[in-house]
């Protein structure tokens, strides 16, 4: 980037004392500290030196005329003068462009305060910026604005979310206040290549990933964020680019799964896991950067597998935010005020009393309802902005209610239905499909995503298809809490989905499910949906059966055709699974009806067995694998409490996948000799044990010995280097295959003992330790800093 000429009103005044703090030390060779905010007598920076005390004031006035600058001396001659001791040299630093002769006069001015006076104002701050570029990095508000900095950023990275998410940074850079946890959190990155970032909605695990992806990118590295093309993730990682990789809300925005990928956990767990080995240099050329809220991280824990391993391999990676420290909290508010609120009058109605105080102490406080109210309003009354905070801080929920009541039916839909799909990223197609039977005289989707886009919704076009996504997380949340209390919308919004798909997230909200103990930013209940799908139960699983026949007759075709392989049958198995759990979790609706319609049962799982018969199979580690899938699905079934009608339904689906397994003699690999096929029909009942045990089915030798099988077995357990997995699920293994293994129990036994081993925390202990704080937070050396002399300065500078 060229050489620094900054003005320096990006600034807030605070943010100016910390730049000219830095400069200071940097230039003078001594560590300068900050005495304190606001109403200091006359002292914002002191050093400590062998010649004598030194303190520096620091006066953020990009626009003041040389008269002003003296007047502001002459204050500052008579605190000094009260000081106790005098200082042997005294630096007078402001933000104003002065000449030479204003220079010598202001520091006339201050002639008699020390035995050396200095005066530096903005062309010699951006001289000592140019001999130290590290400062211009990390004072990133500097350089943000400038259309250099975003083209840029534009043609070294991929943003998936477009340039959209690139001027969402520009336009928050202003209000972004460093902290601990920032320091923290880039300490981790640096050390370990990967930071995961937790907590509540709206604590600020965004803003500090987007400061991190500021730093790496000022350092030269691409920056590739929210990337959905998993195959891309490979290519990415594998070139030789130093890359920095962001995934925000990494396991899901408001709840685990929002992404949707139905292997999306392996695929991250596998990432996690490269990246890591990437980072063996004292410099990685591969960082990621991830952030979930901490319910959704409680879910994860809970719900996969593969997801806890990802979370046991980067334990030492994870940054908590907690609540912020008062201080950083005044801070943040003050930024968005200085920035969100230009009308005179108003800012100085702001800087009158300490109304600050009980917003920043508020039990709900969170910057990001802050900059919600602020930015709805434009308020040009300041009386009303600080009821309106507090009103809003009380109920956060309703800081999106007036606005969404206020838009036409067909908006409203809009956004409904947006809030229970991918809120991420949804194609316009899939999301107009649900709005095609609604009437609307506001000439329909077009003009509605017209209305809504920049305050409900945003879009991005990627390779001609666009997509939309929710502007704000809490606006889901406002939108899932709407829906709780509304029937008829919520009937709209089933009798308008058009796909299976569409109905399983709005079945799945309304289960129970347990999140004990989770921070809650809006409350949502754990069962929020649960009463409303009850009250339009006939409703919803009409529409669930309908749409999953839909979804039968048009892959029944492919069986027919003889394509139709395990996989397939297996989405399609589970399709039928959570139709019969759907609705045998509304059963409590219709305590006196029948659970599944007459003969609507017997139907489907007819069609399914034919399926089933047709499907193509031709290895056993492809049988093998289609049946984890019907167990997983099983899994999940088994756990609820189930009317005797679905269960026995269960048994029959149960024998169902034992006569797929019977009815099989798949092939193995086409390599030849016995010891390849032991090793693959090893792998295939290792990895599913689970599901063999659970359907009691046995895999077929094809005439090999078991002793063969078990050198095979024993061989895969070596190579996987992980003895600690094996021995938990030992037994279920040897039960798949109906036979001891003395030479795998050996091996196990082996490396467990062996010195170069070390056992790893108990899956228990490595689950809770996820919950604890793991970084401790920097205690402040001094108490903390008084901050309303800053939000006095919000009233306009007199001039004389």
């Amino acid at each position: 980037m060229s050489a620094p000429d900054y003005d320096f009103k990006s600034l807030s005044p605070y943010d100016f004392e910390v730049l000219a703090r830095d400069l200071l030390s940097a230039h003078d060779g001594v560590t300068y500290s900050t005495y304190r905010i606001g109403a200091d007598g006359g002292v914002d920076l002191q050093a400590h030196t062998g010649a004598g005390l030194v303190i520096a004031q620091c006066k953020h006035t990009p626009d003041a005329s040389k008269a002003t600058l003296v007047r502001v001396a002459k204050a500052e001659r008579e605190k000094i003068a009260r000081l106790s001791r005098r200082p042997k040299r005294y630096v007078f630093v402001t933000s104003a462009v002065i000449s030479a002769s204003d220079e010598q006069e202001v520091a006339e001015t201050l002639d008699s305060v020390a035995d050396t006076v200095e005066v530096h104002g903005r062309g010699w701050l951006n001289a000592v910026l140019s001999d130290h570029q590290h400062l211009e990095r990390r004072h990133f508000k500097l350089w943000l604005t400038s259309t250099q900095a975003i083209a840029e950023m534009l043609r070294g990275g991929v943003f998936l979310r477009g340039e959209s998410r690139i001027r969402r940074i520009q336009r928050n850079y202003l209000r972004f206040v460093h902290h601990d946890i920032c320091t923290q959190a880039e300490a981790v990155l640096s050390s370990t290549g990967c930071v995961l970032l937790t907590g509540a909605p709206g604590a600020g695990k965004t803003a500090i990933a987007e400061y991190l992806l500021l730093q790496w990118w000022h350092r030269g590295y691409r920056i590739i964020v929210d990337p959905r093309d998993v195959d891309r993730w490979w290519e990415w990682v594998e070139d030789d680019t130093p890359t920095v990789f962001f995934f925000d809300d990494t396991w899901g925005q408001t709840r685990y799964g929002d992404h949707g990928s139905r292997h999306y956990d392996s695929d991250v767990y596998e990432f996690i896991e490269t990246v890591l080995e990437k980072n063996t240099d004292a410099i990685p050329s591969k960082l990621l950067i991830m952030t979930s809220r901490i319910q959704v991280l409680h879910d994860t824990v809970r719900l996969s597998d593969a997801s806890r391993r990802a979370l046991e391999l980067i334990g030492k990676c994870r940054v908590s935010l907690g609540r912020l420290p008062a201080e950083v909290c005044s801070r943040i508010l003050f930024n968005h005020i200085l920035h969100g609120i230009t009308d005179s009058v108003a800012r100085r109605k702001l800087a009158e009393g300490g109304w600050w105080h009980d917003i920043v102490r508020h039990r709900n406080y969170s910057p990001r309802i802050v900059e919600l109210i602020i930015k709805r309003n434009g308020h040009g009354d300041g009386e009303a902005l600080i009821n309106d905070l507090i009103q809003s801080l009380d109920n956060p929920l309703e800081v999106w209610g007036s606005s969404f009541k206020a838009l036409p039916e067909y908006d409203q839909q809009l956004l409904l239905s947006l809030s229970v799909m991918d809120s991420q990223r949804v194609p316009w197609r899939k999301l107009d499909r649900r709005l095609e039977n609604i009437k609307t005289a506001e000439s329909g989707f077009e003009a509605a995503i017209e209305r809504l886009d920049g305050s409900w919704v945003t879009c991005e076009c990627v390779e001609g298809i666009q997509y939309f996504s929710l502007a704000d997380p809490s606006q889901r949340d406002y939108l899932t809490r709407y829906l709780s209390i509304s029937p008829s919308a919520m009937s709209r919004l089933i009798k308008n989905t058009v796909e299976f798909e569409d109905l399983a997230p709005i079945c799945t909200q309304g289960m129970a499910i347990e999140l004990a103990g989770q921070q809650r930013l809006f409350s949502l209940g754990e069962d929020l949906l649960r009463n409303v799908l009850d009250t339009c139960a006939d409703t919803l699983l009409a529409r669930v059966r309908e749409l999953w026949q839909r979804e039968v007759d048009a892959k029944m075709p492919v069986f027919d055709s003889g394509k139709g392989d395990g996989e397939l049958f297996a989405l399609l198995f589970a399709g039928l699974i959570q139709v019969v759990h759907y609705h045998a979790d509304r059963y409590r609706a219709k305590p006196n009806g029948s659970v599944l319609p007459d003969g609507w049962f017997a139907r489907e799982l007819n069609e399914l067995t034919v399926a089933g018969q047709l499907t193509q199979i031709g290895t056993v580690s492809e049988l093998a694998d289609t049946l984890t899938l019907l167990s997983d699905t099983f899994h999940h079934f088994a756990e609820q409490r189930i009317h005797p009608a679905i269960a026995k339904a269960t048994v029959e689906l149960e024998d169902l996948c034992r006569s797929f397994w019977d009815s099989r003699d798949p092939q193995m690999s086409r390599a030849t000799g016995d010891r390849s096929q032991a090793e693959e029909l090893a792998r295939a009942v290792v990895e599913n044990a689970e599901a063999l045990v659970q359907f009691v089915v046995s895999p077929k030798l094809h005439g090999m010995s078991t002793e063969s099988i078990d050198q095979a077995v024993a061989t895969y357990i070596r190579l996987s280097g992980e003895p600690e997995e094996f021995i938990e699920r030992f037994e279920v293994i040897e039960s798949a295959f109906g036979f001891l293994l003395p030479e795998s129990r050996e091996v196990i036994n082996g490396l467990l003992d062996s010195t170069d081993w070390e056992h790893p925390p108990s899956r228990g202990a490595m689950v809770n330790s996820y919950f604890s704080q793991s970084v401790q937070q920097k205690t402040a050396a001094s108490s903390v800093t008084p901050v309303d002399a800053l939000f006095r300065s919000l009233a306009p500078l007199e001039e004389p």
